[in-house]
C-alpha cells in the first residue's frame, strides 16, 4: 500500500502523464538487501546516488528541468532537499514544494 505521501505522487503522475507532460518519479532511497546482516537483511545506499533529489522530475515545454518535491501537508523539507532547490534554482532549474495535483495545475503544469 502507498504512503500517504506516494498517493500524492501517484496522483501527480496521472495528472502531468494525462497533459502530455515528458516526467518521472525518482525512487532515490535505500535498498532492502537480505543478504546484509547475516542473512536477516538490511538497507544499503549506492554512493553514486544525490542526496535531496525531488520526488517528480518533469522537463517543462520550454526544455527547463522541473523537481517538484511532493509532502503531505504537514511535511518538511530535509536539509539536503533544501539545498538541491537552491542549487537546482542557481542553474536556471526550477522546483516547487508541492502537496497536491491542484497545486500542480496551478504552477500551470
Amino acid at each position: 500500500m502507498a504512503t500517504p505521501e506516494g498517493k500524492i505522487q501517484n496522483a501527480i503522475l496521472k495528472h502531468l502523464k494525462s497533459q502530455g507532460h515528458f516526467c518521472f518519479r525518482v525512487n532515490n532511497g535505500a535498498v532492502h538487501d537480505a543478504k546484509l546482516n547475516s542473512g536477516y537483511g538490511g538497507y544499503r545506499s549506492n554512493p553514486s546516488l544525490m542526496k535531496g533529489v525531488p520526488d517528480i522530475i518533469l522537463i517543462a515545454d520550454d526544455g527547463v528541468f522541473v523537481g517538484l518535491e511532493v509532502k503531505t501537508p504537514k511535511g518538511v523539507q530535509s536539509a539536503d532537499q533544501m539545498l538541491f532547490e537552491r542549487r537546482c534554482k542557481l542553474k536556471g532549474g526550477r522546483y516547487h514544494v508541492v502537496r497536491s495535483v491542484e497545486e500542480v495545475v496551478h504552477l500551470g503544469y
